[in-house]
Formats: C-alpha cells, sequence, structure tokens
C-alpha cells in the first residue's frame, strides 16, 4: 500500500512538472510572437539548404593547365539572428559539398579521385525593410572565412580491406583559407506562431591565396584568387523570446 502511494505521488509529481513546462514553452511562445508583431527583441534560428555555385571560377582539380569553369555544390546552412525591429545581426556557418568526384592522376590500379568541400563561417546583418501581413523582405551583408578542402583518395581509402579504424582522414587533404565578404536578398513567409520559411540569394566574393598550395604527392589546390559565388536557397526559421 505504501508502494503504491508513493509511486502515485512520484506520478502526480511528474504530471505536474510536465504541465508546468508545457506551460512555461506556452508562455515563451506568446511573447516570442508579441515580440514579433510589436517589433520587439527576439532571436531567429534558421536552417538552410540550396545550391552553392562558382559560376567563373576557373577549377582545376587535375593540374594547373587543366582547368573547367565553374560548379555546383549542395549546401546546408545553420544562422542564429538577434532581431529588434527591422534590424538583424548574427553569424552563422554554411558547408557545401560538390556534387561529382573527380579522376585524380596517379597510377590506375590505385583509382585516384578528388572532391572538394566548403566551409563558411561569417557574421550576418540583416535590414527587414519591407513587411505585408505574414510576408517580411530583407537585404543584408555578411563578413567572414572560407575554408575551401580537397581531397585525394584512392580505391583503399574508400573501400577499406579491413574495420580497423586509424587516426586521421583516410584521404589527402588541402585546406585553403581565405576571407568571405558579400550581399543577399531574401523573403519569409509565416505560416505559424513563430515558424516562416523563406528563400534567398546570395552573392559573395571569396578572396584566396594567389598561388595554390601543393601537397607532396604534386596535388595542387583546386581554387585560387578571387572567387564569385553565388547561393540560392530555402529556409525554415524559429522565433525565440529573450
Amino acid at each position: 500500500m505504501r508502494q503504491t502511494a508513493v509511486f502515485a505521488a512520484a506520478l502526480a509529481g511528474l504530471t505536474a512538472a510536465a504541465g508546468v513546462s508545457r506551460a512555461d514553452e506556452s508562455r515563451a511562445a506568446r511573447r516570442a510572437a508579441a515580440a514579433f508583431e510589436q517589433s520587439l527583441p527576439f532571436t531567429q534560428f534558421t536552417l538552410g539548404a540550396g545550391m552553392l555555385t562558382l559560376p567563373a571560377a576557373d577549377v582545376c582539380p587535375v593540374a594547373l593547365n587543366r582547368c573547367e569553369q565553374g560548379e555546383s555544390s549542395l549546401s546546408f546552412s545553420l544562422h542564429n539572428l538577434y532581431r529588434y525591429g527591422p534590424l538583424g545581426l548574427g553569424a552563422g556557418i554554411v558547408w557545401a559539398l560538390d556534387l561529382s568526384a573527380d579522376r585524380a592522376p596517379g597510377d590506375p590500379e590505385l583509382e585516384r579521385e578528388h572532391s572538394r568541400s566548403y566551409f563558411l563561417v561569417e557574421a550576418q546583418f540583416r535590414y527587414y525593410g519591407l513587411r505585408f501581413d505574414t510576408w517580411e523582405l530583407w537585404v543584408g551583408g555578411t563578413f567572414g572565412g572560407v575554408v575551401v578542402n580537397d581531397s585525394w583518395s584512392v580505391v583503399a581509402d574508400r573501400e577499406p580491406y579491413a574495420d580497423t579504424a586509424f587516426i586521421g582522414p583516410r584521404a589527402a587533404t588541402l585546406g585553403t583559407e581565405g576571407l568571405a565578404a558579400g550581399l543577399g536578398v531574401g523573403a519569409e513567409w509565416t505560416f505559424a506562431d513563430n515558424w516562416s520559411f523563406g528563400a534567398q540569394v546570395r552573392y559573395s566574393n571569396w578572396f584566396l591565396p594567389g598561388q595554390p598550395e601543393q601537397l607532396p604527392t604534386g596535388d595542387f589546390a583546386s581554387l585560387k584568387g578571387r572567387i564569385d559565388m553565388f547561393d540560392l536557397g530555402l529556409t525554415i526559421a524559429y522565433r525565440i523570446a529573450l
């Protein structure tokens, strides 16, 4: 009997705690919605996905004298903005992966391949200049750093003979660091309390070293100098009360 009473008391306590938690979440959601409507401070957490393109870049994945112009990559982003009225200030990251692997020079039996990825860390400023009911339009700018990661692998890296895990990457990698500065424009549609869908177009200049670095294997970094970047994407955002 005593054990039953203790169990009932514990269950009642958990139920009460869950109810308080739901009430707190509901109050926080209402405060965030009110802050958005009344142009008071709140934070906005945004996830995005899209296509990152380098339309005019000379991409040299195999050799410096064998370049291709332009490429496109699948990109994913994560940003956090502090918003107050029409102004937004925050930071975020963008990661993009080249959609195709290139054949790399070497012994045919090694089946060497080259792949590339991009990583950006940037500060962001936005001005939400127009608002129509559930729609908002913004313009903004970004500034930060970019890392272009080139990787060369052989078939033994991609399909290891054993499951033994070794420390370090299973490929020869070369990272090229630079600065990135750009502009953007976008629109957001609020479809539920504190939730919004959006679309954006961003243009950025990447400033990479003028001379590509080289690995002991003779492979060079595939990008150099000033690069034009376009990023077209879709976003989903959630507003959080301060």
